[in-house]
């Protein structure tokens, strides 16, 4: 994978093999992340991979512009995950950082999203955190899958993200619709 990618200056791109939970300190710390340096971290996980503890170090590592986040939340299959859980309930406490994890399972999935968000901003100190749902099919359309949590403390951020995400789930037009548009220039 790594091979496929452009070869830019100044770029490096290093695979750290392990579970993020147990290296993330080791990157954190690896003199490479400094306060200075723009930096931005995917979370895309199988449900309950991600510890609370682990994005919480993250918020943490830098004390102005903290390390911006986007968080993949299983929204669509969360509901389902959360019921079939019996004895291993401590996975799912790391994953959601306490022990009240069960209030998520009367929750629809915006509220749930928005529990996260909420957490973001007010434990983790993030300025802005907006969930984006990721859609079941292209555009729109379908059930939300995923909502992907975007936190950070650039002003501009949620702006440029909003852009995007438009530019993203905006569905393409028929080819019907582009004929007629050029048939219209074209007289």
């Amino acid at each position: 994978m790594v091979d496929t990618e452009p070869k830019i200056v100044g770029r490096k791109i290093e695979v750290v093999q392990g579970d993020f939970n147990d290296v993330v300190d080791r990157i954190l710390f690896s003199g490479r992340i400094t306060q200075k340096t723009a930096t931005f971290c995917l979370l895309d996980q199988r449900t309950f991979e991600c510890c609370w503890e682990t994005v919480r170090k993250l918020a943490a590592y830098k004390k102005e512009n903290k390390i911006e986040l986007f968080y993949f939340l299983g929204t669509g299959w969360l509901p389902r995950a959360l019921a079939a859980v019996r004895g291993g309930s401590e996975q799912v406490a790391a994953w959601w950082g306490r022990d009240d994890w069960k209030n998520l399972q009367g929750m629809k999935p915006l509220q749930r999203a928005d529990a996260f968000c909420r957490r973001f901003k007010e434990e983790l100190g993030y300025t802005y955190a907006y969930a984006w749902p990721i859609y079941s099919k292209s555009g729109r359309e379908g059930r939300v899958m995923y909502h992907m949590i975007h936190c950070t403390d650039h002003d501009e951020a949620p702006k440029l993200m909003s852009r995007a995400y438009r530019y993203a789930t905006t569905p393409i037009e028929p080819a019907e619709q582009l004929e007629l548009a050029f048939m219209k220039l074209h007289v």
